[in-house]
């Protein structure tokens, strides 16, 4: 049996601020598609709707809202260059070129990151990039916390942003001392204790996230990450359950579904799961290798280089993507053993 070609994927940081997508942006039609997600420089969600207009040989093709996440999708595009344009009175005009070729890429992804005119003040701290994405922003404040609880929250906040994780859980830590029902906080504080492998202590936060907000499915999908990292697949797979059942459209939720699939050798299930992840979160790349993972398990060769192309031409800036680029290599020449 070949050896896994990657790390666990589920012990990499990802975002449990994944979301419903609507449907209809990625529903399988002829022509290509253009996907994108609006984030708010340096990386917060739109604190509202934004219009995104498309554009083709200078006239409109069609306009469309953000959803709750800033994600927008146009489908059934012909091969054309297109023109992505938006005009928002809060933030600085923005423009893209997006070439469609249907017989290359089907999805072309792009990331926009809009810039606030400096009039306007922002109430919506950034959320957190790196480290472990799967720590919640201050927009899930709310006005009964006391305001040193907030600005200690904001400090943790800061920290994960510069990857000073210590830091990050000292100022979670004062937070909560001051807040204890402070959910947002300690979700965090969980997730960087599960960052340093701290199952227990990452695993009494998440718990007690539960009893304050039992509506909070993320923290349902920091149970499960934690006990499928931790090997314990029955309590996994209760927690996703519960988890997909309160968000039945979390694309990180399929994802963990799919990923305990795997391990239960139900690899029909474990595709039709990740694929289903992607089509909620097409930004979602640890997806497309969870998929090559698979395919390379069951030597399903010509699967996995495609999903290795798809995942290179998407990502080609992720820092798995050398390793990637390495295997492609390795298949495309006959090697049995990347």
């Amino acid at each position: 049996m070949l050896a896994r070609l990657f790390p666990a994927i589920c012990g990499i940081a990802l975002s449990l601020v994944y979301s419903s997508v609507p449907e209809h942006l990625f529903s399988q039609a002829s022509g290509g598609s253009i996907v994108g997600q609006v984030r708010i420089a340096p990386g917060s969600e739109p604190r509202s709707p934004v219009l995104v207009t498309l554009l083709g040989r200078g006239a409109v093709v069609n306009t469309v809202y953000t959803d709750s996440e800033g994600r927008f999708g146009f489908n059934s595009l012909p091969g054309n260059l297109y023109h992505i344009v938006i005009n928002d009175s809060e933030y600085q005009p923005f423009e893209q070129d997006v070439p469609v070729d249907p017989t290359t890429s089907s999805v072309h992804v792009i990331s926009v990151f809009l810039i606030p005119h400096e009039t306007k003040k922002l109430d919506h701290a950034s959320n957190v990039s790196g480290g472990n994405a799967s720590l919640t922003d201050s927009a899930q404040y709310t006005s009964r916390i006391p305001k040193p609880a907030r600005k200690q929250f904001e400090k943790g906040v800061k920290s994960d942003q510069k990857g000073k994780t210590d830091d990050a859980i000292r100022s979670y830590q004062k937070a909560l001392e001051l807040a204890p029902d402070f959910y947002a906080a300690r979700n965090n504080l969980g997730s960087d204790l599960l960052g340093k492998s701290d199952f227990p202590g990452a695993q009494q936060e998440f718990e007690q996230v539960i009893k304050v907000n039992p509506s909070d499915a993320a923290a349902y999908f920091n149970l499960a990450n934690l006990y499928l990292l931790t090997k314990r697949y029955d309590q996994a797979d209760e927690w996703v359950r519960g988890g997909l059942s309160k968000q039945p459209d979390s694309a990180f939720g399929h994802f963990l579904q799919g990923s305990l699939h795997e391990q239960d050798g139900k690899f029909r299930e474990a595709e039709a799961a990740f694929r289903r992840a992607l089509e909620l979160d097409p930004l979602m790349s640890k997806a497309h290798l969870a998929l090559v993972n698979l395919y390379m398990h069951e030597k399903r060769k010509p699967e996995a280089v495609t999903e290795l192309k798809s995942f290179l031409k998407s990502f080609p800036e992720d820092p798995l993507a050398p390793k990637a680029s390495e295997v492609l290599r390795k298949l495309e020449t006959g090697g049995t053993n990347p």
